[in-house]
């Protein structure tokens, strides 16, 4: 029997709030320290895509999103080694306050401001997919690593 492919199903939440957005510069402890990334995580056995990214949200800022949607689905092969299906949602929230947590330090960024951060190489064209679709829209997409953390290639398309 041909082993087959599989993948870690996680979550990548992009909250704003006006013209700013919420994101993580990593610790110390992470394989991505000193880098900016959306906030998310793993999908627990049993749990939907929204109610991951909302709990998600929740235990690394302390907020509650209840607007949160689908926008995308992304095929990563080999980030760090692992192959992941990458769920890409965004919430609004009312308010920037938010809690610290040891994952990193949690910061609003002007989106005028992204190109000026350290990210994954990714993130921003994922972002800048994200911020030109229409509400009912979704994108896929693929994108393959080097085994750590450079892109060798991306694809989007939006439907």
């Amino acid at each position: 029997m041909t082993n087959r492919h599989s993948v870690i199903p996680r979550t990548l939440c992009f909250v704003f709030h006006k013209n700013e957005i919420l994101l993580i510069k990593a610790s110390e402890k992470k394989e991505w320290a000193g880098k900016y990334n959306a906030l998310g995580g793993h999908i627990e056995k049993g749990e939907s895509v929204i109610n991951s990214a909302n709990r998600e949200i929740n235990e690394e800022s302390g907020l509650e999103v209840t607007d949160t949607k689908l926008r995308g689905i992304l095929h990563v092969s080999d980030f760090f080694g692992k192959n992941v299906m990458m769920f890409v949602t965004s919430s609004t929230t009312d308010t920037k306050a938010v809690t610290s947590n040891d994952e990193g330090e949690l910061e609003w960024i002007k989106i005028s401001e992204l190109n000026k951060l350290t990210m994954f190489e990714d993130i921003k064209p994922i972002l800048k997919h994200l911020l030109k679709m229409q509400p009912e829209e979704l994108f896929m997409g693929t994108s393959k690593f080097d085994g750590k953390d450079e892109l060798l290639s991306l694809d989007i398309k939006i439907s």
